[in-house]
């Protein structure tokens, strides 16, 4: 992918300068990558979405790279997408696609995303999580951004489900009425093909905002 360390995305790496310059610098070859390892989480992330929300208007991709999730939002009939991201590269190649109306370039770590509350009508997250370390605020963020109701949905890889307590910062959120938990996936396939994280499976979390 790079000439950084083979083994950088097993190693989920949480600094958002070193994560723009990886993306930034895989993001010539990254579909044709992510092909090869027959990558999953989109088309599992959409047709959750498609069946959840299926009149959703406003969707926001965070984490949006070169715009797969796009693509597989507008086959599904989402038309007004936006996309952010922290790679520039990738977003030039996001925009390429025309599945989207608007791509901004804005690291989720670091600050909230820059948008207005209940900006959205859903939001999709996919592949991301593993650089957001702070679920709770990430959440949060997502939360504030999208209307009560909508839906969101994002993956987080099972190696650091438990380590980062995900279910436990879900269940605490849910408490305080930030959001309603629909449903977490059992483990579902990633990246069956990769030499990396061929055999790390993701878990598939649908949120409804509490507004």
């Amino acid at each position: 992918m790079t000439d950084q360390d083979p083994n950088w995305l097993r190693s989920g790496h949480t600094d958002p300068a070193d994560v723009a310059k990886v993306y930034d610098d895989w993001a010539a070859t990254y579909d044709r990558d992510l092909r090869s390892w027959r990558y999953q989480a989109p088309s599992l992330t959409v047709a959750a979405l498609a069946e959840a929300q299926p009149s959703a208007g406003k969707v926001l991709d965070v984490g949006c790279g070169s715009g797969l999730v796009g693509i597989e939002l507008r086959t599904a009939g989402f038309a007004d997408i936006t996309g952010i991201d922290l790679s520039s590269s990738a977003l030039e190649l996001a925009l390429a696609t025309g599945a989207y109306e608007v791509v901004r370039q804005a690291d989720v770590q670091s600050g909230p995303i820059p948008f207005d509350d209940d900006r959205f009508d859903a939001l999709v997250c996919v592949g991301v999580m593993t650089y957001l370390p702070d679920t709770t605020a990430v959440v949060t963020d997502f939360c504030r951004v999208v209307g009560q109701g909508g839906s969101i949905l994002f993956t987080q890889r099972q190696d650091l489900w438990e380590p980062r307590d995900c279910q436990r910062d879900l269940d605490h959120l849910a408490e305080a009425g930030v959001c309603h938990i629909e449903s977490v996936s059992d483990p579902l396939p990633y990246l069956p093909d990769s030499d990396e994280l061929g055999d790390v499976p993701i878990r598939l979390v649908h949120l409804r905002s509490a507004g």
